[in-house]
Order: C-alpha cells, then sequence, then structure tokens
C-alpha cells in the first residue's frame, strides 16, 4: 500500500509531539529539583519561582506545596493562600498542608473559610488542640475585632525602615532594637559603603542579616551597636539587659560545622539559634562570658532571651527540650552563684502544640508573650498571663494590638506596651509599634488597703538597737530591690503590695549578716504591716568554728564531693559577708608521723582554700593553714590508746575569721 503524502509524517509528528512533552517533563523535574535545592538552603526567594516554573511546565503537588510553602515562611500571605489552593486542587495535600492553608486564610481575614478546613481537619483528628484553638480564633474574631481596646495605636516611624525593624529595649535612655536594614544605610565608612551587600544576604528573607541599633527616638541618629562583640557577621537580636545594666543577653547566629565524616569532608554548615551573654568589664567594655550551658547549636535553637531585673533568672524559648508541648516553648533558667539551673518548660497553660514567642514580664510580674497556638486573629498574637491560683489566667490583648497578621515581641517600657507587627500599613516587614491604652474615668476614691513590712534589729547580747544596719528587700516576682538602713531606734519600714513575695537581708560591719528571710502577702486582701524583727550577732574575731562533715581520704587532700557540699555553705557565707577575710585550719589525729601529718594538714587546708576560689571567692580574702596534731582537742596525743571517735574528733576543718 502506498503512503499517501499526509500520512507519511504522522509518526514523525506524533513522534514530535511525545517528545516535545518528554521535554516539558524534563524541564519540570530539572526546575522542581533546583527550587527543592533552593528550598532546602532556605533560599526561599529563589525557590519560589522555581516551584511556579516546575508546576506549570507540569502541575503537581509537590510543586504546589513547595511554592505554598516557600510564601507562607516568607510571610506573603497572598500568594501562599493561592498556592496552597492550586495544592488543594491537586488533591495531593496533607493534613499538616491544610491546617497551613487554615492559617494563612486567618492571615488574610477569611475567618468563614479557614473554619471550613478547620471542621475538615478535625473530623480526622477531633482532639488537635492546635486545631482547635485556630477554630476558637475563627469564632471569636468577629467580636474582637468589633470591640476594639480604646487607646492610641502609634508607628514608631522615626524608628522603621522599609524593612524588618523589631525587638525592642530601652538601655541608658537609648531604643535599642533589630533591624535586617542594610548595614551601608547606617554606617557611613567607605568599607561598608562600597561592599556587595549580596554577600551579607540572609537568604530566608533576601534582605541583610539582623543586627542592633540604637537610637534617642530620631531617625536620623541610629546606628548599629559594637561590631564583633554585639553584632557579629550574621544574626544579632533581642536584647535583654538586667536591672543594673553591666550584664546583657541577646540571641545570635553563628557559623559552625558539623564533625567531618569518614571520608574526612565537613558535612553542611548549619545556623540554629543561641543565646549569649556579655558583660560589662571595669575599662567599661563590653565582653563575651562563656557558652551558656543550654546551647545546642549544632542540635537546636534557643533565643528571644529576657533577663529579670535582679539577674538571676533568664527566659528563652527552644525547639527542643524538657516537656516540649509542640513548635518552640517557653523556658526559664535559674543561676545560682556562676551555675545557671537545667532550662525548666513554663508548662501547658502557657506553651501550646504551636509557636510561643518573645517572652517579657512587667514590674508586677505579668508575663507579657506572643503565640499562634493560643486562639488569636491569625499568625502570632500578643497575650498577658498573671499568676492566680492553681497557674495562669491567659488573656488575648485584643484589637489593635493584635491583628490577623503576626504580632510579637511584646516590651513594657515605661509602662507603655512597645511590639513589633506585619500588618498592613506598615513602614516595612516588620515595624515596631506602641499602644497607650487609654485611662478609664476614675471611679469614687475607695481608700485602697496598705500593706508594708517593718521591724527592729537589735544586738542580741546587749539588747539594744542597732542603727544604720543597711535592710534590703526583694520582689521574688518582679525582682525589684530597694533598700533602706535602721533608724536611731533600729526601726526599719518598706512598702509591700498585695500578693507580694519578698525575701529580707539585713547587713551591718561587725555583725554577721542575716540573709533569705523570705515572707508572703499572697492572700492578704486588707491592709496589714507585717513585723520582722531581727537580732543581730557581733561576728567575733580569732574565735574557731568547725566545718561539719569535711572528711578526706585516708592520706589524701583531695576535696570529696560530701565534703564540697558543705563547702558551698561556708561560699554563701563568705558572700553575704564580703568584707570577712579567713584563716582556713586543717588538723589531723595524732596517728602517723608528726612532720607527715603538718605537711598533711597544709595540703588539705590548701585544697580547701582552692575549691573555695574556684567558686568566686577572692583568694587574697582566704589563708590557708595546716596545723597537723599540735592542737588536739582531746588526750589522744601520741602513744595513747583512744577510740576511734575520739580520733575522729581531732580531724576537723576549721576557720577564723581575720578581719571583718
Amino acid at each position: 500500500m502506498k503512503l499517501t503524502g499526509q500520512s507519511k509524517f504522522v509518526p514523525y509528528l506524533l513522534l514530535l509531539m511525545a517528545g516535545a512533552g518528554f521535554s516539558r517533563q524534563a524541564k519540570a523535574q530539572y526546575a522542581y529539583r533546583e527550587a527543592l535545592n533552593a528550598y532546602q538552603l532556605y533560599n526561599f526567594e529563589k525557590a519560589k519561582p522555581l516551584f511556579e516554573k516546575a508546576f506549570r511546565k507540569k502541575p503537581s503537588a509537590k510543586a504546589a506545596q513547595g511554592a505554598a510553602d516557600s510564601y507562607r515562611l516568607t510571610k506573603d500571605y497572598q500568594q501562599a493562600e493561592i498556592w496552597y489552593a492550586h495544592l488543594w486542587e491537586t488533591q495531593g495535600y496533607t493534613p499538616a498542608d491544610e491546617l497551613h492553608y487554615a492559617a494563612i486564610l486567618m492571615n488574610n481575614g477569611k475567618y468563614e473559610a479557614a473554619a471550613s478546613h478547620l471542621q475538615h481537619y478535625l473530623q480526622a483528628d477531633p482532639n488537635n488542640k492546635l486545631a482547635l484553638h485556630m477554630q476558637e480564633g475563627c469564632r471569636m474574631a468577629a467580636t474582637w475585632l468589633g470591640q476594639p481596646v480604646k487607646g492610641t495605636l502609634e508607628n514608631m516611624q522615626a524608628l522603621n525602615s522599609p524593612y524588618s525593624d523589631w525587638s525592642i529595649t530601652r538601655y541608658h535612655n537609648k531604643y535599642i532594637f533589630a533591624s535586617d536594614r542594610p548595614v551601608r544605610e547606617v554606617l557611613k565608612s567607605a568599607f561598608f559603603e562600597n561592599e556587595n551587600i549580596k554577600k551579607k544576604m540572609y537568604t530566608w528573607t533576601g534582605n541583610s542579616y539582623l543586627h542592633l541599633y540604637e537610637s534617642n527616638g530620631d531617625s536620623t541618629d541610629i546606628k548599629p551597636l559594637e561590631k564583633k562583640t554585639i553584632n557579629g557577621a550574621y544574626h544579632s537580636s533581642n536584647a535583654s539587659y538586667n536591672g543594673n545594666g553591666n550584664t546583657m543577653y541577646l540571641a545570635v547566629t553563628t557559623l559552625k560545622k558539623r564533625p567531618g565524616s569518614a571520608l574526612g569532608k565537613d558535612s553542611i554548615l548549619t545556623m540554629n539559634i543561641s543565646v549569649k551573654e556579655i558583660t560589662l568589664n571595669d575599662q567599661q567594655q563590653w565582653v563575651v562570658s562563656p557558652e551558656l550551658p543550654f546551647n545546642a547549636t549544632l542540635q537546636y535553637s534557643v533565643g528571644d532571651p529576657w533577663i529579670n531585673p535582679a539577674g538571676d533568672t533568664l527566659y528563652f524559648v527552644s525547639n527542643t527540650g524538657p516537656g516540649q508541648q509542640g513548635g518552640t516553648d517557653i523556658y526559664y533558667a535559674v543561676k545560682t552563684g556562676n551555675s545557671w539551673s537545667s532550662p525548666v518548660n513554663m508548662g501547658p497553660q502557657i506553651n501550646t502544640p504551636g509557636n510561643e514567642r518573645t517572652p517579657a514580664f512587667d514590674a508586677a510580674g505579668s508575663l507579657y508573650f506572643a503565640s499562634d497556638g493560643h486562639p488569636g486573629l491569625g499568625g502570632l498574637d500578643i497575650f498577658k498571663a498573671t499568676q492566680q491560683a492553681g497557674g495562669w489566667n491567659i488573656i488575648q490583648l485584643g484589637v489593635p494590638v493584635n491583628s490577623r497578621h503576626d504580632d510579637f515581641a511584646p516590651a513594657l517600657l515605661d509602662s507603655t506596651l512597645y511590639f513589633a507587627s506585619n500588618r498592613d500599613g506598615g513602614k516595612g516587614s516588620d515595624d515596631i509599634y506602641r499602644f497607650i491604652k487609654a485611662t478609664p474615668p476614675a471611679p469614687k476614691p475607695v481608700p485602697a488597703p496598705q500593706f508594708s513590712i517593718s521591724g527592729i534589729v537589735t544586738d542580741r547580747t546587749a539588747n539594744m538597737p542597732l542603727i544604720a544596719v543597711t535592710v534590703t528587700l526583694t520582689h521574688k516576682v518582679t525582682g525589684v530591690i530597694v533598700q533602706t538602713s535602721t533608724n536611731d531606734d533600729g526601726q526599719y519600714q518598706f512598702p509591700a503590695d498585695s500578693g507580694g513575695v519578698y525575701e529580707l537581708s539585713y547587713v551591718k560591719s561587725k555583725y554577721t549578716a542575716i540573709t533569705h528571710d523570705t515572707l508572703s502577702l499572697k492572700g492578704y486582701t486588707t491592709s496589714v504591716n507585717i513585723k520582722r524583727d531581727k537580732q543581730m550577732e557581733q561576728t567575733p574575731l580569732h574565735v574557731p568554728f568547725k566545718l561539719d562533715n569535711i572528711y578526706f581520704d585516708l592520706g589524701k587532700s583531695d576535696i570529696r564531693p560530701d565534703a564540697a557540699r558543705e563547702l558551698d555553705k561556708l561560699v554563701t557565707l563568705l558572700q553575704e559577708n564580703p568584707t570577712w577575710e579567713i584563716e582556713l585550719g586543717a588538723h589531723t589525729d595524732s596517728r602517723a608521723n608528726d612532720a607527715f601529718n603538718l605537711a598533711l594538714s597544709q595540703r588539705r587546708a590548701a585544697a580547701t582554700v582552692a575549691y573555695l576560689v574556684k567558686k568566686g571567692i577572692n583568694a587574697q580574702r582566704l589563708t590557708a593553714k595546716g596545723y597537723g596534731e599540735t592542737k588536739l582537742v582531746n588526750r589522744c596525743a601520741n602513744g595513747i590508746k583512744c577510740t576511734e571517735a575520739e580520733h575522729l574528733a581531732n580531724r576537723r576543718t576549721e576557720f577564723i575569721i581575720l578581719k571583718l
């Protein structure tokens, strides 16, 4: 059969069409691989158009999911909604995708559509706490939006830029805040002006890394904080200072390598967040402190630090830790001496399966934090938690503080709430705002209950009032510290607040300090004056004080763990009486050679002094003295048969106070 001119080209046409289809599929696969590589390196700006290209070449769930997640993670909620809709149409979504889709719809103010997806999601997982809270947020949105809190919302335009500006605090009358604005905008040196800004780009956002800046509130007076120590090559944010301003905590990222492989090659670099502590030295220079024990840069992130005024309790967030509820949780650690406790999770009343961020306290002890896990309008909302019987009472701060976008990083400065938000109408990605709540009409005056703490300090021996005793009152919730001195009658008095928990200390030269005297006003509803009378003893000089349970292994001078626990009590006593200078005396029994015992006791005394120095006690305050068997406390001298208990009485460690 003879082929016509038309029919003989049909196979070639089919082959050409198949080749074109194969080419489109290959191009789609190539674009998807390139997009996935960029996504896995957090280069979302590069990943977005590549995922879109892959989807256009060949619509697929994985390409739509990649685009949707890339837009969600860079907070482009409008585009994220479009791509989650494409993903939904492919029927290739996961339950997690549907939950993300509902969250994006809430970000875009589409609460009915979000509620519909949440209802569908909950049919398969009816007890999912995060979805239930999101559903409650959709239900309450109309109420919150229709009943805004009265007050004045102000965009801090002098501080904000077209970039991300957030995590504001105050230090020495300066605003301190984080921003990812290009560094060359504020550093006018030729080095920064000539630098290619892309070398400093954070690929997640396409902007510079976050750095900390200071300003007096004037847009012409913004400059970065100290380089290297505070602002490194990568992120620096979330500055927090203790009450006297000599210690600073901040969140940073540093570039570290994982251990090398068996082939001798380094694995992928990681940049998890960690918390850095820096302190002011005597020359008023910031110095980096040793690594905090709960940082683990190669394993997980620790960030958003907030230190209480006393400097002994650090709050932070982490995506890994004991009691983890999900996402990032708020933890705290307590500092005793130079040691930090293990992190403590703030529990399921505060933390949720979502993300809790940016904790901060006000002077009254109320916790402010951001969360996308508690019922809210969408994204991160700001909440206030106050302690009450049985735990925490948590309040959503409502509109206009909260919006359908991310509202976070609360800070209470001069009793005014400052925070950050990427809501519509701002100057940049994240802007800093402050909200001044309207003062309600003054109610009819009602005499408020008055609370106070007072007492008389006397000499225990003479039973006479002690003048000029320094009495310190520490509020255990807020960390606020106040001091006063006893008057000519030995009297002192402090105002207090209802429900406050306080710690008192009493210090006077030549008298042994009294510390850690704790009292609580919880439960008092009417006026009360708590009496706290104290008797102080003069500190005797050159009188030996025996340290109980300080034992050494036979013939050795190493500090055993059981002895270390007892010596820690002496460390505390010396910290509470910082002017004391003491002699540490070590004594042996009469067994063994006299010279050996004398040398052994000197080594033991020196080891005891070395332990105290290691714990932070100034060596100039300490003298080591070995007495051997020269000061026996009983008859058990050389050659006299005694019981083990009698010999034990002679093997002792004592201290005497040489100078007050």
